[in-house]
């Protein structure tokens, strides 16, 4: 929603004097992660963090190492195939081609290939992947994330790097899900320094049954000029509702609201002293996860992966 603060004008204490180059470095961190190599691995990064294993077992399966996963359009699943090409010490999956809802395009095209390894040391839990493109090579991400001992339970922080092939956004990330699951905490930092673009949110959200609510804090910088949105949105039964409130520089800026709107539709953005508009959607890179109309986060369907 942060791009809304772009298509207003600058009436109110704060002053927005770049629009058109918040516009653009917006659109470059949108551009790097909705490329198709990143949004197909995209669905592999999210989710619990990984249970530390019993008994001093290796983290990914000895029986998985060097190996080749293919989803199957049949059964809707990853399965273990007999492809070779697989680093000897990790687990390959293949990437493939998504639909607009965000699940596995069939029949399947692959685009790319993620290499998950076994980053573990002595008191912390992790997990480095890497993507790569079928046939060009080029790296796409390069990410590690990491649970310790002395983390809380269902804790995890990620590192690294996300590129559409020309362009490289790098972002770190901490997370934790309340013990039932239904709540978590979490804050992501982007920063695309040759776009001078650079995002943090803070998002603590709860999901029910037929419910999500969000508590949002995202700020994004460009140049001298801050923008932020700050407050709450909720989703009830397929209607939306929205109390925020966009900031330059800490000084409000504008209102975004909106109560009980149908599903698909727009909150309003409301400039000072002006009439209500309809800003755009807030930027994919962090709100990958979409939101269906059983109030799930997943973007699509998550596919199923064998242990």
């Amino acid at each position: 929603m942060l791009s809304a603060g772009a298509c207003v004008e600058s009436t109110g204490p704060g002053t927005l004097t770049d629009p058109a180059g918040v516009r653009s470095s917006l659109d470059a961190i949108d551009t790097v992660f909705t490329s198709p190599v990143a949004r197909s691995a995209g669905a592999f990064l999210y989710g619990l963090p990984i249970p530390r294993p019993v008994g001093g077992a290796p983290l990914i399966p000895d029986s998985l190492l060097g190996k080749t996963l293919a989803f199957s359009c049949d059964s809707q699943r990853y399965v273990l195939t007999a492809q070779t090409g697989a680093p000897p010490h990790a687990v390959r999956l293949t990437l493939y081609q998504l639909a607009s809802v965000g699940s596995i395009l069939c029949p399947a095209t692959a685009i790319g290939q993620l290499d998950l390894t076994d980053a573990s040391t002595g008191d912390t839990t992790a997990v480095h992947a890497t993507a790569t493109g079928v046939g060009d090579g080029a790296a796409y991400l390069d990410y590690t994330i990491r649970h310790a001992t002395a983390d809380p339970p269902f804790a995890a922080t990620a590192v690294g790097w996300v590129s559409d092939g020309q362009q490289r956004v790098d972002f770190q990330g901490a997370g934790h899900y309340a013990a039932a699951l239904h709540s978590g905490i979490t804050v992501i930092q982007l920063d695309d320094s040759a776009a001078d673009a650079h995002a943090t949110l803070n998002d603590s959200g709860y999901m029910g049954v037929d419910t999500w609510s969000d508590d949002v804090d995202l700020s994004f910088r460009h140049g001298g000029v801050t923008l932020g949105l700050s407050g709450a949105e909720s989703w009830a039964n397929t209607f939306m509702s929205w109390d925020e409130i966009v900031r330059v520089n800490s000084v409000p800026f504008a209102k975004v609201g909106g109560t009980a709107v149908p599903e698909g539709g727009q909150p309003t953005l409301t400039p000072p002293r002006r009439r209500a508009r309809h800003p755009p959607a807030r930027p994919r890179a962090l709100t990958q996860r979409r939101r269906t109309s059983r109030g799930d986060r997943a973007v699509g369907d998550r596919p199923s992966v064998p242990s």
